[in-house]
């Protein structure tokens, strides 16, 4: 599993219409717990799934017929390079947002950027496929 780093708050968002596919979902703190149960099950159902995770984030790449559903897990579709809200659109462009927070961080170019009203988050290493094994020990009880 790969850990996530925080950056700064976006404020600037708008309602996008029609709204992005979503490819992921992401889960914090106890949302993130549940929404591996809920890819543990997906798995287990067949679905093609690939994770990035740390203790306090998870987030799940796919299909959208694939993705699990939770209860205030956030869907995310790609915005340029990166993930952003499927319902809204970030000002200035995410891509912006996200080159923005690679540099602050020296992060790799390659690494999934996820931009969010409240945060920016980076992914320190690759996306791997979903390992219920993996998510069970990150996000035991």
């Amino acid at each position: 599993m790969n850990d996530l780093r925080a950056g700064d708050r976006v404020e600037s968002w708008h309602r996008r219409e029609p709204p992005l596919p979503a490819v992921a979902v992401l889960g914090v703190g106890a949302v993130a717990a549940a929404l591996a149960e809920a890819t543990h099950r997906r798995l287990a159902e067949g679905a093609a799934l690939r994770t990035v995770a740390d203790p306090e984030y998870l987030v799940v790449l796919g299909d959208q017929a694939a993705l699990p559903w939770v209860e205030g897990a956030r869907y995310l579709g790609w915005d340029g390079a990166a993930l952003t809200l499927t319902t809204h659109r970030v000002l200035p462009a995410a891509d912006t947002w996200r080159e923005t927070a690679l540099a602050t961080y020296g992060a790799d170019p390659a690494a999934l950027v996820i931009v969010l009203p409240e945060q920016v988050l980076i992914a320190a290493g690759a996306i791997g496929d979903a390992d219920p094994t993996a998510l069970t020990k990150l996000f035991a009880a």
